[in-house]
């Protein structure tokens, strides 16, 4: 019934704006933005902008689409400035599917308006699972789900200390993954939890960005990430401070060095023992 409220008053506000009014708004520059690339069901929405030419006690009019059917609508204030924002909730009867939401805003006589992918939540487990390999050491299981496309591989990237993964978008979209701390970790000199670092490449670049994520679950087993993804992204890496097996490489030069210091010594008795004969 709110709804429905304001888009009578939305409509009524149309249809008896002042010329003045109008004559100011038309022709100017709208900007408008999400706080993310794509949502999950429950996520806060975070809806930001600018217009070019203000007029006081006039507000954005806005409204969220999925498909044909309008699910949200809001009057939006305006500062002197020329910013708005405003925050919704994911969650409810209206929204119900996975798609395409698209958002729209108005301001007098010009609008503009963006979309992302909308995904159910798929709860607390993973979909997937993919098996990495450890060069010499056998493999480790990643846990995952993937929204916007599929990942086609995973390597243990032991040069540069990182999960490289290799994946097909279609669209705007996330992958939540499930890192195993003894095969992947970030952690300082004190054993204290540090950020991964994250970078994308574009499809056919070699060029990477970085981006941000969000960390959503951890224990002494696991790290969970949640990394947004954009259509046209072809490689996540992930970096952290060790893989594996950096121990077992570590333990081969210690035996290395355990050999030569043994042939030495050893050499040294039997050259001690011809001098004396």
């Amino acid at each position: 019934m709110q709804k429905l409220i304001i888009v009578m008053i939305f409509l009524i506000t149309i249809s008896v704006f002042p010329v003045f009014a109008q004559e100011a708004l038309s022709g100017q520059k709208i900007i408008l933005n999400t706080d993310k690339t794509a949502y999950d069901e429950g996520d806060v929405i975070t809806i930001t902008g600018t217009v070019e030419k203000v007029v006081e006690s006039v507000p954005i009019s806005l409204q969220i689409f999925f498909g044909k059917t309008l699910i949200e609508v809001a009057q939006i204030d305006v500062t002197q400035d020329g910013q708005f924002t405003k925050t919704f909730l994911a969650k409810g009867p209206m929204w119900q599917n996975e798609g395409t939401v698209v958002v729209k805003v108005t301001y007098g006589l010009e609008s503009t308006e963006t979309s992302f992918p909308f995904f159910k939540q798929t709860g607390t487990s993973f979909l997937s699972s993919f098996e990495v390999d450890i060069p010499g050491e056998g493999t480790f299981d990643v846990r995952y789900t993937m929204k916007g496309g599929v990942v086609s591989s995973m390597t243990l990237n032991q040069k540069d200390l990182s999960l490289d993964i290799t994946i097909n978008t279609n669209t705007n979209g996330a992958i939540d993954i499930e890192i195993p701390r003894n095969d992947l970790d970030s952690v300082d000199m004190n054993g204290y939890d540090e950020k991964f670092i994250i970078l994308i490449y574009r499809s056919g670049e070699e060029t990477a960005i970085q981006t941000d994520f969000r960390e959503i679950d951890t224990n002494d087993q696991m790290r969970s990430l949640y990394i947004p993804i954009k259509q046209g992204d072809g490689k996540i890496q992930i970096i952290g401070t060790h893989v594996v097996p950096e121990f077992g490489a570590m333990i081969q030069f210690i035996l290395v060095v355990a050999i030569i210091s043994t042939i030495i010594i050893t050499s040294r008795t039997r050259l001690s023992l011809l001098a004396k004969r």
